[in-house]
């Protein structure tokens, strides 16, 4: 069984040498598309192809941002994939999986093509940046994370290979998507990081809504600060570090 993950990044040099690492773990290739970063991620992510080869530096795209760049992707590699092969269609770099992968999806049910996240989105309260518990370094800062949403959410991140599949641009995934596992697959989605990481994520994403790219709609606060959350409203996890395997 091969598992094929879609990445795109766009300034994300924090954390996605961390992130990619983990899903290195599980995954036989993670293809990488940088849609015109400026903080040295796309010149990590080729460092990091250098010496691991199940790291694929794809593309780079330097136009605006679209839901389509994944499915390029998928379109040039499918020709590698058989019927009892996955992709992680939607790989985000701010996102850990704390479970045996590989384990996970050899116990889906074989009429289940589609497999969803439940999601433990992580966030930065106005108490942590008031008590100066943030470094900048995510790899240190991480253990300080302690608070998250309180509801989990659940998004499409893997889908059974078949030789129906179709992925056209202007999909967010491929089709047909089939029946949808019951089970859903744990993440840690750590979306918000540092204050410098909060700016660059707010920046970006007005930019690209600007653009038109047809994403992002729920992004509609004034400034990077609206990302801060009170403790009051946030579910406390006593041990945020993330488990390997």
């Amino acid at each position: 069984m091969k598992i094929y993950s879609l990445l795109v990044v766009k300034d994300e040099a924090d954390v996605v040498g961390l992130s990619v690492q983990d899903a290195c773990r599980w995954s036989d290739k993670v293809i990488v598309i940088d849609n015109g970063s400026t903080d040295g991620t796309w010149e990590l992510i080729n460092s990091i192809a250098a010496s691991n080869p199940k790291v694929v530096p794809f593309l780079r795209h330097e136009g605006p941002f679209h839901i389509g760049l994944r499915a390029k992707a998928f379109r040039a590699f499918r020709h590698e994939m058989r019927f009892c092969d996955w992709w992680c269609v939607r790989l985000d770099a701010d996102e850990f999986y704390p479970c045996d992968v590989r384990s996970f999806l050899k116990n889906i049910p074989w009429y289940c093509r589609t497999v969803k996240k439940s999601s433990t989105d992580y966030v930065i309260t106005h108490e942590d940046l008031a008590e100066n518990l943030l470094s900048g370094n995510f790899a240190a800062d991480r253990e300080h994370l302690h608070y998250c949403l309180p509801e989990q959410r659940a998004e499409r991140r893997f889908m059974r290979h078949s030789p129906i599949l179709v992925w056209l641009d202007r999909w967010r995934y491929p089709h047909p998507w089939g029946f949808v596992s019951r089970k859903r697959i744990p993440v840690d989605h750590y979306q918000y990081r540092s204050e410098a990481q909060m700016q660059r994520r707010y920046a970006n994403r007005q930019k690209a809504k600007a653009d038109g790219c047809g994403s992002f709609s729920h992004e509609n606060g004034t400034g990077w600060q609206e990302y801060l959350r009170p403790r009051s409203e946030c579910k406390y996890i006593e041990n945020p570090c993330i488990s390997t395997y």
